[in-house]
């Protein structure tokens, strides 16, 4: 059994509605810019002027078009990305509304398959790659990403033709960071026993969170964190899992619902879909663009070297969440994560905690494998 919520189902079935808006902000000659990475800060992309949408793609059906120009030996969520951006409507495949409305994507220098596609994806739409520094607990690491933010904030001035302003970009800050203090709050729901809400719609919600503009989530997300905060229902407990790893793009919801369809229940998410894309607030009493430069550099992607924020992040999502086991969630072919999984099992078998490996794509030719050694582990954690 899990709990309906009518705020949840407006979160889920915002698609139309969205794509309606972005339309007729581009017709009044707003700029739309295309994100695919956490690293990206919006607060510069909105203190600009412009709009933002997410074209990460979860979606299995755009990878083998994506196969015409990129090896197949490569990251589901590079390729489904690629394929569904290049597109042109004549390869039988639906294109998602929102790829055609894009004036210029932002991207990032994280994994090698990313990078290499960027250079490729130049030629069919105006691409930026902000570059990042992969040592990042040093001085030198916040000036160089403070001097490659402040050109981005030229490109995104340039693109717009809007002087981007300290106070603007205060204002931007301010605003994302009530976004965040509110996931914070539903994510407190979960750490119930048993939880309010399940992983699965969680999961979808955090799908919406960058495609949807800030004000039309935060007002979604705060109806549904009301409803749910007076919601008083017997629910009976389930194996807590926590999933740790890469990101789950919209349209990717396969191990989340084996998970749950076969007698465990998603608590908490350490990934780009989950805790990293809100768990740090931007400090709102500094310069803002060095506040940014701070803020964002404090993700624990695996592009980072060393990564031991990431470990101590599990362990401490996994204490406050009280999780009886973790399923460490990687995409085929994500070095990045597949190598950092040793780190993080020996650290959660030193906590205590069961880990579970699960490497897949976004093919349903695996559900039945995976679906029985969930079993196995939940078996085991029960």
């Amino acid at each position: 059994m899990t709990l309906r919520f009518e705020s949840l189902d407006h979160i889920k079935n915002s698609y139309s509605s969205r794509i309606c808006q972005i339309a007729q902000e581009k017709k009044a000659g707003k700029k739309i810019a295309g994100t695919l990475c956490l690293f990206v800060p919006d607060e510069i992309i909105f203190a600009a002027g412009a709009d933002r949408v997410i074209l990460c793609g979860g979606k299995n059906d755009t990878v083998a078009i994506a196969e015409q120009y990129l090896p197949r030996n490569i990251c589901p969520l590079v390729k489904s990305s690629f394929g569904s951006i290049v597109n042109d409507g004549c390869s039988g495949v639906k294109s998602c509304s929102h790829f055609s409305l894009v004036d210029m994507i932002v991207a990032e220098n994280t994994c090698d398959s990313k990078k290499k596609m960027y250079e490729l994806l130049g030629d069919y739409i105006p691409t930026y790659v902000l570059d990042l520094p992969q040592r990042p607990d040093s001085t030198e690491a916040i000036k160089y990403f403070l001097g490659e933010l402040n050109r981005f904030k030229g490109v995104m001035e340039q693109l717009t033709g809007n002087k981007v302003t300290d106070e603007q970009l205060k204002k931007e800050i301010k605003s994302l960071n009530e976004t965040r203090q509110l996931l914070h709050r539903l994510y407190d729901l979960r750490k119930a026993d048993p939880p309010l809400i399940s992983g699965l719609d969680v999961l979808k919600i955090m799908q919406k969170q960058y495609f949807l503009s800030p004000e039309e989530f935060r007002k979604s997300l705060l109806m549904l964190i009301n409803e749910a905060e007076h919601v008083k229902v017997d629910l009976p407990q389930k194996p807590r899992i926590m999933i740790s790893g890469c990101p789950m793009a919209g349209g990717n919801t396969k191990v989340s619902e084996i998970i749950e369809n076969r007698g465990g229940v998603i608590v908490v998410e350490e990934s780009c879909t989950g805790t990293r894309s809100f768990w740090d607030l931007v400090d709102e009493n500094k310069d803002p663009m060095t506040a940014l430069a701070e803020r964002y550099l404090k993700i624990p992607c695996s592009c980072m070297t060393p990564n031991y924020r990431r470990i101590d992040n599990i362990l401490e999502l996994a204490r406050d969440f009280k999780v009886d086991g973790v399923v460490y969630y990687t995409l085929q072919f994500c070095h990045g994560y597949n190598i950092e999984k040793y780190k993080v099992q020996q650290a959660l078998k030193k906590a205590g905690i069961p880990m579970l490996s699960i490497e897949t794509d976004y093919s349903s030719s695996d559900i039945e494998q995976i679906g029985l050694r969930v079993d196995a582990f939940m078996e085991m954690l029960s």
